[in-house]
Formats: C-alpha cells, sequence, structure tokens
C-alpha cells in the first residue's frame, strides 16, 4: 500500500515537472510589453503606407497601337504569332498574297516585255546588217575620196609648175598675158577643188571614225555627212531611232513589273520588339486593300500612363520629371511627361486600352510619362501592369 502511494506521488511529480517546461519562460509583463510595441509598428507601417498612396497615384504601363493594313487584295499565307504572343525585329508577322487579278496583270506585263524584247533582238541583227554595210561604204568612200584628193594635188603641182614657166616666158615676150591668165585660172580652180576634197576626207575619216567606236550609237552621225544620203542610210536612221523607242519601252516595262512583283506580296517585318494585340485574320482568309490585318506595339517604346488632377498639375510642362514606382519588384525610377491630354481626349486607337481607371466626378488629365529607354528591355513588354507615379 505504502509502496503504491510512493508511485503515484512519483507521477505527480514527473507531471509537475513537464507542466513547468511548457509554460512560457516570458513573464507577462513583458509579453504585454512586446506586444504594444508591435502594435506601434503596425500602426507607423499603415500610416507611412498612407501617407505614401495620398503622395502618389495609380498608373498602368501602355503603348501606342500600331495598325498593319494590306496593301493589296489577297489571301493570307502566313502568319507567325497570335494575339497577346511577342515578335522579334525582322520576323515575318503576316504575309499576304495577291489574288488573281493582280497575277494576271503580271503575266501580261511579262508578256508585253518578252515581246519588246523579241522586236528589239530581231532589230538588232538588221541593224548589224545595215552597220557592216554601212562601214564597208564609208571605208570605200574614204579609199575613193583619198585617191581622188591625190590626183586633184597632182593636178595642182602640174599648174602651179606651168604657172612658174609661164610668168618666167611672159617677162620676156615667149608667151602672152592671156595664157599666163589661163593657167593661173586653173591653179586657183585645183587649188579651191584640193581644198574641198581634204575637207570632204577628213569628214569622213571623222565619220569613219565614229562609226568604228560604236555603229549603233550616233543616230544622227549621217545627217550631218558630206555624202549625198542614199536609201540605205535612211534606213539605217529609221532602224536606229526604233532601237532607241524600243530601249525605252524596254526599260519602262521592267520597271513596272518590278513594282508589280513588289505588290504582288505583302511580307511585314517590323523592325522593333513588339507584341500583337489583335489578329483579325488567318491562314486562307482573303482580305482586301486596307483591310487591318493586325495591331501591334512597339515593346521597346512604352509609356506611363495617369490620371491626375487638373488642379494639381498647373504648372507642369513637357519633359516634367516624375517618380515612377514599380512594386513588382520594388524598384523606382525618374520618367519624363511627353503629353497631357483630357481624360476623355485618346481612344482605343491611339493607345493599347489597357490602362483602366475608375471614373471620377473631378476635371482630369491624362499623362504620358515616358520610360527611360536603358530600362525599356527590362519590362517584357508587361502592358496593363500597375505602376504608381509620386505628384
Amino acid at each position: 500500500m505504502t509502496e503504491n502511494r510512493s508511485h503515484a506521488d512519483r507521477l505527480k511529480a514527473i507531471a509537475k515537472e513537464a507542466k513547468a517546461r511548457i509554460t512560457p519562460l516570458i513573464p507577462e509583463q513583458r509579453w504585454r510589453r512586446w506586444a504594444g510595441g508591435g502594435l506601434v509598428v503596425l500602426v507607423l507601417l499603415s500610416g507611412a503606407s498612407l501617407l505614401l498612396r495620398k503622395r502618389s497615384i495609380e498608373a498602368y504601363i501602355t503603348a501606342d497601337v500600331i495598325t498593319i493594313t494590306s496593301p493589296i487584295d489577297g489571301v493570307v499565307t502566313a502568319e507567325s504569332v497570335n494575339s497577346g504572343d511577342l515578335f522579334q525585329p525582322d520576323q515575318t508577322v503576316i504575309a499576304v498574297k495577291a489574288s488573281r487579278d493582280d497575277a494576271t496583270e503580271i503575266q501580261d506585263r511579262q508578256i508585253r516585255l518578252h515581246q519588246v524584247k523579241a522586236e528589239l533582238n530581231a532589230l538588232e541583227g538588221e541593224l548589224d546588217t545595215f552597220t557592216g554595210v554601212h562601214l564597208r561604204r564609208l571605208e570605200a568612200q574614204v579609199l575613193i575620196a583619198e585617191r581622188n584628193l591625190r590626183d586633184l594635188e597632182a593636178q595642182l603641182t602640174r599648174y602651179n609648175a606651168q604657172v612658174t614657166g609661164y610668168e618666167s616666158l611672159s617677162r620676156a615676150g615667149a608667151v602672152s598675158v592671156d595664157k599666163l591668165m589661163e593657167a593661173k585660172a586653173m591653179q586657183e580652180s585645183y587649188r579651191q577643188r584640193s581644198a574641198n576634197q581634204r575637207q570632204t576626207l577628213d569628214h569622213l575619216r571623222l565619220e569613219l571614225a565614229e562609226a568604228q567606236k560604236d555603229p549603233k550609237a550616233k543616230v544622227t552621225s549621217l545627217k550631218h555627212s558630206s555624202r549625198q544620203m542614199e536609201m540605205m542610210d535612211i534606213e539605217l536612221l529609221r532602224n536606229l531611232s526604233r532601237r532607241k523607242d524600243l530601249l525605252s519601252r524596254q526599260r519602262e516595262l521592267e520597271r513596272d513589273l518590278e513594282q508589280a512583283k513588289a505588290s504582288a506580296h505583302f511580307n511585314y517585318k517590323p523592325t522593333f520588339p513588339g507584341m500583337v494585340l489583335t489578329s483579325r485574320f488567318s491562314i486562307g482568309d482573303e482580305v482586301t486593300d486596307g483591310s487591318a490585318l493586325l495591331t501591334v506595339v512597339n515593346c521597346q517604346d512604352l509609356k506611363v500612363e495617369a490620371l491626375f488632377e487638373s488642379s494639381k498639375i498647373r504648372g507642369w510642362s513637357i519633359g516634367q520629371p516624375l517618380k515612377v514606382y514599380w512594386p513588382r519588384n520594388r524598384r523606382g525610377s525618374t520618367g519624363r511627361v511627353v503629353s497631357f491630354r483630357g481624360e476623355q481626349g485618346l481612344n482605343g486607337l491611339e493607345t493599347s486600352g489597357v490602362a483602366k481607371f475608375r471614373p471620377a466626378h473631378v476635371d482630369r488629365t491624362r499623362v504620358l510619362i515616358a520610360i527611360p529607354q536603358k530600362e525599356q528591355s527590362q519590362l517584357d513588354c508587361r502592358l496593363g501592369e500597375r505602376v504608381r507615379v509620386e505628384r
């Protein structure tokens, strides 16, 4: 009996010791002091947060919308991104192929160009024949002119000697004055004829040199020739003129064909990284000239959009610096005002439409704030992200 009672006393002692270990070691007075201090800290933090919210207003990341329209009638043949997708510079976002009517127009221009080239090739062969004959005739004319000049100069030399002899005999009375005058007249005649023939030879040599350099380049050379034009000369001039017209027509058709081919396909390849907001067509859909294909934003030109009470921003100007705070990563930056407009001044075509401000009964001004370019890449094109702007 005594042994059972002592065992019960030991159990009570162990329970009492365990209860003492579980009981908090912090005195009640100290616990109350710490609770009061925590409450004060919480009140201070709430007041600081409330003060910060009073000094700043809610704003959103936004961007200007770019509407991409089709410049041709056709069918969508490629689309690499959908609404909400990001794209990179020089990426083919959407492609349109021209309709059958445009393809027929290109084919017609190709046929006309082929016809002009065929006519030009035939004319070139005919011109080769004419210019070959023309060159050979010029060479022959030069040889004849050279021979005629030599004959005239020989006659002139003979009459020069005759006049010299007649002058001596006339002083001696052996030859009459009339005979001397007749010899001088013949001398002057051959001198003039030799000079004319030399001039004709010079013209022929010049014409031959030009023809040998480029037989088809001198269209007007025959018009100034000293020779009398023959039927072949007239035909050559006509063909040269026709060749000039055909070459001009060929250049015009080639230019028109290149423009038609360029307009037969439309590939939109932006030069900036961005995001597709809306995509209105899919592969296989038909589009018309002027159809809105996509609306995109430039992710390198994001802005902060905020609404200020108009009375609070009097005296502000373009370039006004404002502090922007980013709750997501707890950082701040300095932006600059780029525009002021009334609350209803911007519509969905001018902004992304992601900034949803609550209606107010006060006059407010929409302020767009440019973000420093070096910070654009850190935003990851987060359109609609909430930020705060310090007043």
